[in-house]
């Protein structure tokens, strides 16, 4: 896979990142758009332990931000903008763990696609290197 099509793809998943924070919570019908990564309900950790549900929506949409801005200017690097080119392959695998924990934090099964596309990332990162 070359820079330019993994960026294609980074920004690609980005946006899936966007779309997801627009969603509602699947479990509650009367939960509204936004609901699915911001609500303490939606956290299997953040409702053990408790937390208040305005910092687990500060966590999420901060996860969500780092998340969505991160693939952006990994895949803006991966197409060859400069300063990002330099750097795009760290901020693609930093990244990558990041959407982790949000995904993990607040877990769905809709979300598996998500974690199998940043693990690969994780490892694509670490075992390929290009010339920038």
């Amino acid at each position: 896979m070359t820079p330019t099509l993994l960026g294609i793809f980074l920004i690609a998943h980005a946006i899936a990142h966007a779309g997801l924070t627009t969603a509602p919570d699947p479990s509650d019908p009367e939960s509204t758009p936004g609901d699915f990564f911001t609500q303490k309900n939606r956290s299997w950790l953040f409702q053990r332990i408790n937390l208040d549900s305005g910092f687990v929506q500060n966590i999420g949409r901060i996860l969500v931000f780092i998340s969505i801005a991160g693939f952006i200017l990994a895949g803006l690097g991966g197409l060859g903008v400069p300063g990002l080119s330099q750097i795009w392959h760290g901020v693609a695998g930093t990244t990558a763990i990041i959407s982790l924990i949000l995904l993990i934090l607040f877990w769905h099964p809709w979300l598996i696609l998500g974690v199998v596309i940043n693990i690969g990332l994780v490892i694509f990162m670490l075992l390929n290197t290009w010339p920038v």
